[in-house]
């Protein structure tokens, strides 16, 4: 059996358990019971749903059935950055979110999202897993009050329009392409010569099918639960950003656990979030396969003269997501 038969296997029979317990149904119901957040549909082969159920069999039996979480799918508590806010006021304890939509709280977190920072899945866990991104972590739970549990290498960033193939920079000038509302992503789009408009994702369908944009810059994981391969022709695999899914939970609800639920919790995401790293890998490539069983036409161009053209982007905001030291030592770890 498949690692990514083996992954839909084991969400599938969590989705199914629903609210189940391995422990007594008495002790489920005492249990303290947590809000989570995420964007996507509530289906279980999709990778933030995955996650979630994932983390909340964990929980269950580390900490023995003390606490537990209801999962709110699809952006029923919100759009991404009003919940990632309500995480920090504390009326949603845990979400999964991309790290460019909660970089207001703390820009230094944006390092994640610059252009070509990494080149592989493997890559950004060890990134993520190292003393860097422990230390950027815990920069944001200082500056804004939630605390990162772990970061999912979630799938890269590629661009899907429906007019033509995007085969060079100078491809993008005659297309609007929807992008997240984050300065460094704006400026990505500007060195290649790109017209971009932020919408909220909720917005992008009906958007795309009315020719209001011709295309956007999203994860696989994401563009394939939103089914956007009906309303798009056109896909260039260019990988230029990774969606760093940030994994954050309220620290004030973090700290008034005990310490033996701490470490549960800790233990919990810390499992799920390593599970969701090998998910999210073997995931792309089943999407990448769905997308053209759908009639995307694909696309994998040069990508040297786009790294080239994003160069200034490293530069401009170096300083506001920690040095170029840092940014360096991020590439350098990957090689």
């Amino acid at each position: 059996m498949s690692t990514l038969r083996k992954c839909l296997t084991l969400v599938i029979v969590l989705a199914v358990a629903g609210t189940l317990s391995v422990y007594p149904s008495s002790k489920a119901e005492a249990a303290k019971k947590a809000r989570f957040a995420h964007n996507m549909p509530p289906k279980p082969q999709l990778l933030y749903h995955a996650a979630a159920l994932t983390f909340q069999n964990n929980l269950r039996i580390y900490t023995k059935g003390e606490l537990d979480i209801d999962i709110f799918p699809s952006s029923q508590l919100g759009k991404d950055k009003v919940a990632a806010k309500k995480v920090q006021l504390g009326s949603i304890q845990f979400q999964i979110v991309a790290s460019n939509n909660i970089t207001a709280f703390d820009r230094r977190l944006d390092i994640f999202t610059l252009p070509f920072m990494f080149g592989s899945f493997k890559g950004a866990a060890k990134v993520f897993n190292s003393d860097i991104g422990m230390t950027i972590g815990e920069n944001f739970r200082k500056k804004s009050g939630i605390r990162v549990l772990g970061f999912i290498a979630t799938g890269f960033r590629n661009m899907m329009n429906s007019k033509h193939p995007i085969l060079k920079p100078a491809d993008l000038g005659d297309l609007r392409m929807r992008i997240a509302k984050n300065p460094i992503m704006v400026a990505t789009y500007k060195a290649l010569g790109g017209s971009t408009i932020g919408m909220s994702p909720t917005e992008l369908f009906s958007a795309l099918s009315t020719k209001t944009v011709d295309g956007h810059d999203g994860g696989s994981s994401w563009a394939w639960a939103q089914k956007l391969y009906e309303v798009q022709k056109y896909l260039s695999i260019t990988r230029h950003q990774l969606v760093a899914g940030a994994f954050i939970m309220n620290d004030k609800y973090f700290q008034s656990l005990s310490k033996k639920n701490q470490r549960a919790v800790l233990r919990a995401a810390t499992d799920a979030i390593s599970w969701a790293n090998a998910y999210a890998e073997e995931n792309e490539k089943e999407i990448m396969k769905g997308f053209a069983r759908k009639g995307l036409k694909i696309d994998t161009p040069e990508i040297a003269p786009f790294r080239k053209a994003v160069k200034v982007v490293h530069q401009k905001f170096a300083d506001k997501v920690g040095g170029m030291d840092l940014i360096n030592r991020i590439l350098a770890m990957q090689q």
